[in-house]
């Protein structure tokens, strides 16, 4: 497990799970779509499942990558 420091993550509210496999979430954050590794995100992640809508942590390295900061 890697440990983030508060200044290395970044918390996105209200994010609905669009699909679900073991490989990816397809999220919907905010007006994008995203892919995320579940294994990439963070503790206080609340959402894991399609449906689910909740809070996502990501590192902010991830979250740069994504497009999303």
């Amino acid at each position: 497990m890697v440990m983030v420091d508060g200044s290395r993550r970044v918390e996105f509210d209200d994010v609905e799970v669009i699909r679900d496999t073991s490989l990816i979430l397809m999220c919907r954050v905010g007006m994008k779509l995203i892919a995320v590794p579940p294994l990439r995100m963070l503790p206080g992640t609340t959402i894991a499942r399609t449906g689910d809508r909740g809070r996502l942590v990501l590192s902010r390295e991830l979250a740069l990558n994504l497009g999303l900061v």
